[in-house]
């Protein structure tokens, strides 16, 4: 015999309260609960759990907001921001207090790390300072009695040609040729103490790259024949008039040139200008090839510091105070470009020369 309809529901009641009943709270929380009710356990287990999911929620975003400002902490840290300290937080957060105990203590010695850091920067720039200046002064005042002393070497060599001296001519030539070499190098490092010093102007004009070019070949041909090297130029430039310094650009290609002539002995030697266009940028290419000793790769990357050539040996067969490259490169730093090499020793060298291809203004005169 079937149940009623309202029997089958009221059972079907029953039987989910019982399942209510069954998360009702422990007995020690049940005060004031009547337990042989399985509505009221039901009700107190729906309570009990409205309770912890409040809780859950509350520790949730308690926890949350902990993490989030740990990490901003964190994220000052690494940006060198070490005024901000972690908060601590009461209860039993033991691993985020920990943390934050942590986080504060690096902080605090980062922040006395950092101020010792600033301080010995700015010691060293001022120091930079003085000593660019220093270098700038002594320069001027060397170059000075240097340029009296080849004046009245040229005036007693006159006279030692005239009278037929020859052997005491000669002499005079050493003379005049150790003054014009102290006057190169200390002309090198006044322009050094410049560039470092920041008083170096860049003056950019319309600069024809062709008639540039054939200056060079005709300032460095006599030297170039005498260390008995060939010099040639191969000139690929569909629009030649470029926007830049021409003495510091000639200065830069005249001491590559001037290099690859010097480490080149019964070789050749190019000058190669051509046009590069890539990404979207157009750049004028210099490169300076010569078939000399060459450079050995571990020592690449040295040859553009200061006072530094590829080692020991170079300097003592072909000296020089190692401060054309870092001026060449400074220099190209400055007209917004760009220096590299690649050699290989007893094969030669390539030094290649970008700078940014950028056509005079409408109203600016050529060179």
């Amino acid at each position: 015999m079937s149940l009623p309809a309202d029997s089958s529901r009221d059972e079907r009641i029953a039987a989910l309260l019982r399942a209510a009943a069954a998360l009702a709270p422990a007995a020690d929380q049940t005060d004031g609960i009547d337990t042989s009710d399985p509505l009221a356990l039901a009700e107190a287990a729906v309570a009990a759990a409205s309770r912890e999911l409040a809780q859950l929620r509350d520790y949730r975003a308690r926890t949350e907001r902990q993490m989030e400002e740990l990490f901003e902490t964190i994220t000052a840290y690494a940006a060198l921001d070490y005024d901000r300290r972690v908060t601590m937080h009461d209860g039993n957060d033991d691993i985020t207090n920990a943390m934050a105990i942590g986080l504060n203590m690096m902080g605090e010695e980062l922040s006395h790390t950092m101020t010792q850091l600033v301080g010995a920067r700015d010691a060293a720039l001022a120091a930079s300072r003085s000593k660019s200046a220093f270098l700038a002064n002594m320069s001027h005042e060397l170059r000075t009695p240097l340029n009296a002393i080849i004046g009245y070497a040229e005036m007693i060599r006159e006279d030692l040609v005239a009278s037929g001296q020859e052997a005491l001519t000669r002499d005079v030539d050493r003379v005049m040729f150790a003054a014009r070499h102290l006057v190169l190098v200390i002309q090198d490092v006044l322009d050094l103490s410049r560039i470092e010093a920041g008083r170096l102007d860049i003056h950019p004009e319309a600069v024809d790259l062709r008639v540039l070019i054939q200056e060079l070949q005709a300032t460095l041909q006599p030297s170039v024949a005498a260390a008995g090297n060939r010099l040639a130029a191969r000139v690929e430039l569909p629009h030649p008039i470029l926007w830049t310094d021409p003495l510091r650009l000639q200065q830069v290609l005249l001491n590559l040139l001037g290099n690859a002539n010097k480490f080149t002995q019964q070789g050749d030697i190019v000058l190669a200008a051509r046009e590069l266009h890539e990404r979207g940028a157009g750049w004028i290419v210099f490169e300076i090839i010569d078939t000399g000793i060459g450079i050995p790769a571990d020592k690449l990357d040295a040859v553009f510091e200061a006072f530094t050539q590829a080692d020991n040996e170079t300097t003592r067969r072909f000296g020089g105070t190692g401060l054309g490259l870092t001026i060449s490169r400074r220099l190209c730093e400055m007209l917004e470009g760009m220096i590299t090499v690649t050699s290989a020793p007893g094969v030669g060298s390539t030094f290649t020369v970008r700078l940014p291809l950028r056509p005079p203004p409408a109203t600016a005169s050529r060179r």
